[in-house]
């Protein structure tokens, strides 16, 4: 699956942030979930992170096999 790089990705967050979807902060360190393109993030929780990283890679499959709806 090619890369570009505006996908996001897992990181190691450097700077202190928020999770965009259950607003618990995410300390400089910890692993988070990162869209660049708006520069968002996600905690690593089940419904947020983990949800959000399973919908793009769906996607991405979806999108390299031509089976999208």
């Amino acid at each position: 699956m090619p890369r570009y790089k505006c996908d996001p990705r897992w990181i190691n967050v450097r700077f202190e942030g928020e999770c965009v979807r259950c607003k618990r902060p995410i300390h400089t360190g910890e692993r988070a979930f990162y869209f660049p393109e708006d520069r968002s993030l996600y905690c690593e929780g089940e419904e947020c992170g983990k949800a959000a990283s399973q919908e793009f890679s769906s996607q991405a499959f979806d999108e390299e096999n031509n089976t999208s709806m």
